[in-house]
């Protein structure tokens, strides 16, 4: 008879808070990013090594690589005439180059330069290579610490030839039967609840999920970024890079969304002395300006080309930017709590929390910390 030691039965957490470590806010200089890049392009590679390196909390201790508990950063170069073995694998990545011109081919080609952002979906073969003379430099935000941590992930090496659709071996008759078009979803006497043949579970709904561009020199006109310019109905002071294909979940992947951010020199930053809060982690990269932040009391001086763990999860932030403005890259994983239902907003720390997609959300929001009448 199999026997199963008494400690696997563990009492209840008594506070209902609990994690199993707290993350705390982590700042990557630009000046150690720089110092890897340059460490990256003098490298002599070996035995099918690449110019790439995880960025790396100090709480992570469990030989899974990643800046937040869900999200690895990793820091990628790629000098002219080199290229990368083709891969494809089951996470999904959003992706902003630093520095250089290069394209990415992934499903189709983009060509890509600084500050401009894409993204990877799943299961899409990917190979990158430089435009011009000096080197390609690009930071990748990928949802593979999540599946690692699930013992999810699956990653494969090219080259890949042209993707066959799985042959069956059902006829017309049965393939009508046993699909999800001809599966059973049957209404339960409450009027709410359904009961549908397995089918609906290995036969999903496609749909077109592909790598997207969002360049800078489109993305900037929309911002208010001249001196003492104040957002007005055409220039916002956030904007989402969304893609079609996450519907409610406000994706750019289906994990995460990407905003850009930011304002010009002269105007005046956020006042208050509180923050607000959520769910989902946060990452700033910031590509212009400087200024602070404040998270769970820390307070936290960025400056351009600095990366920022900016609000761990429910961890209260509130950001300040200098006399010279800012601009942010922002990447969070919110749209994965979206999907899981567990996307809490609290915009007044004195105010409601909000179950956003699940009820009511915020109103008449205008930037961090301010609401329109």
């Amino acid at each position: 008879m199999l026997t199963r030691p008494q400690s696997l039965f563990r009492p209840l957490a008594t506070d209902p808070q609990t994690n199993a470590a707290h993350w705390s806010p982590f700042l990557v200089k630009r000046r150690l990013i720089e110092e890897q890049i340059t460490a990256l392009t003098d490298a002599i590679l070996e035995n099918g090594d690449i110019r790439a390196r995880s960025i790396v909390h100090p709480t992570c201790n469990d030989g899974i690589e990643s800046l937040t508990p869900a999200t690895e950063v990793t820091l990628n170069v790629l000098l002219p005439g080199e290229t990368r073995t083709a891969i494809r694998d089951n996470a999904n990545r959003i992706e902003l180059c630093l520095q250089g011109e290069g394209r990415v081919n992934a499903g189709r080609s983009l060509h890509i330069s600084r500050h401009d952002v894409w993204t990877i979906p799943p299961m899409q073969p990917f190979t990158y290579q430089v435009e011009g003379t000096k080197p390609l430099v690009w930071l990748s935000y990928a949802n593979t610490a999540l599946l690692r941590r699930l013992g999810a992930y699956v990653k494969e090496m090219g080259p890949f030839t042209e993707r066959e659709e799985p042959k069956g071996v059902l006829t017309e008759e049965k393939k009508q039967a046993y699909s999800r078009e001809g599966a059973p979803d049957i209404l339960m006497p409450d009027g709410i609840a359904r009961l549908r043949g397995y089918e609906h579970l290995t036969d999903i709904e496609i749909i077109d999920s592909r790598a997207m561009h969002w360049a800078w020199r489109d993305i900037e006109p929309k911002l208010p970024l001249g001196e003492g310019e104040m957002p007005g109905a055409d220039k916002r002071n956030i904007w989402l890079l969304y893609n079609p294909a996450t519907g409610r979940r406000q994706g750019t992947t289906g994990s995460y969304f990407a905003t850009y951010g930011g304002c010009g020199p002269g105007v005046p930053p956020y006042a208050g002395d509180r923050g607000h809060r959520h769910t989902s982690a946060s990452i700033n990269y910031h590509t212009r300006g400087s200024g602070s932040s404040i998270v769970d009391g820390e307070r936290i001086h960025w400056e351009e080309g600095d990366l920022l763990f900016s609000a761990p999860a429910w961890a209260e932030h509130a950001h300040y930017h200098g006399p010279d403005g800012w601009t942010v890259l922002t990447v969070q994983d919110h749209p994965m709590h979206i999907a899981t239902g567990s996307l809490l907003w609290q915009e007044d720390m004195t105010g409601p929390i909000y179950s956003l997609g699940a009820g009511e959300g915020q109103k008449g929001y205008v930037s961090p910390r301010e609401v329109g009448a």
